[in-house]
């Protein structure tokens, strides 16, 4: 797997297309393009219609476009919209490159939702025909759970704002202990996303690891420095993924004050070892 840098519009596509369009061993691009994970940024359309514009080197690359927070809006007035790819490829004459999946895993119960893939005829057919011998059938019970349940796009829409009531404050806690305590230092910079289910932190160069160490230390448990890098190695060590979404809304406070704290004694360590 290669690293390619996430920007606020998203990834570094002149690396993307250098790789892709040179490299025939590059078979494949894994994307998160709507309040993306880890960053919670979503695609420009400029950086959608580049994917669907590429000239892949190998005749079978493939875009795999994992809409997983498609409508997982924290705040109703201000959503994120991206380009449709599926089309984006057609109107490009790459009408195969790409494949679009959901599911409501985190809309529903996760190990327990339904998953939905979008592709042209061509790949859809590829996927049937593997389908055929890996299942007998799918869960229909389940199914039927679901679309009683929502029963329509306005139904699922609705369950969402109830999702976006219970994280937003969530959510908001850590984002204001973060403008509060770290704003103006120079030592950690965070986008405050408008939907997904993440936060994502950097730290000074070489401080994530110590960070994590020194709030798991205190008992605050964050995802593991790195971890949603390639092999989990984060070249600058200093990228932490935050995901207020389990604790309640006063543990969030509490642990937020904790990380902030670990930030700022992590950073001082680091200066005044650069010094000597």
């Amino acid at each position: 797997m290669i690293n390619i840098p996430l920007y606020e519009d998203g990834p570094d596509m002149d690396l993307v297309e250098q790789y892709v369009n040179n490299d025939p061993a590059v078979k494949g691009i894994w994307c998160v393009p709507k309040y993306s994970n880890p960053t919670g940024i979503s695609y420009s359309d400029e950086v959608v219609k580049r994917f669907a514009n590429l000239k892949p080197a190998a005749e079978d690359f493939r875009i795999y476009w994992d809409n997983a927070y498609c409508i997982h809006h924290l705040y109703e007035e201000t959503q994120d919209e991206i380009l449709n790819i599926l089309e984006e490829c057609e109107k490009a004459g790459n009408p195969d490159m790409v494949y679009i999946f959901f599911s409501t895993s985190k809309i529903s119960f996760p190990g327990s939702g339904v998953s939905a893939i979008a592709s042209s005829l061509t790949n859809i057919d590829f996927i049937l025909s593997h389908m055929t011998v890996q299942t007998i059938g799918h869960d229909k019970i389940n199914q039927l759970r679901h679309a009683r349940f929502f029963k329509d796009m306005n139904g699922l829409n609705e369950h969402m704002k109830k999702h976006a009531q219970l994280l937003r404050p969530k959510f908001e806690a850590v984002l204001n202990t973060l403008d509060k305590e770290l704003s103006g230092l120079e030592i950690g910079s965070w986008i405050k996303p408008r939907g997904g289910y993440f936060i994502s932190f950097n730290a000074l160069p070489g401080c994530a690891k110590d960070i994590v160490a020194k709030c798991k230390a205190l008992g605050v448990i964050l995802t593991g420095a790195g971890a949603t890098f390639p092999y989990g190695k984060d070249p600058e060590d200093s990228n932490i993924r935050i995901a207020p979404t389990f604790p309640s809304v006063e543990e969030m406070e509490e642990a937020a004050k904790v990380f902030v704290l670990c930030v700022k004694l992590s950073s001082v360590e680091k200066l005044l070892n650069d010094k000597e």
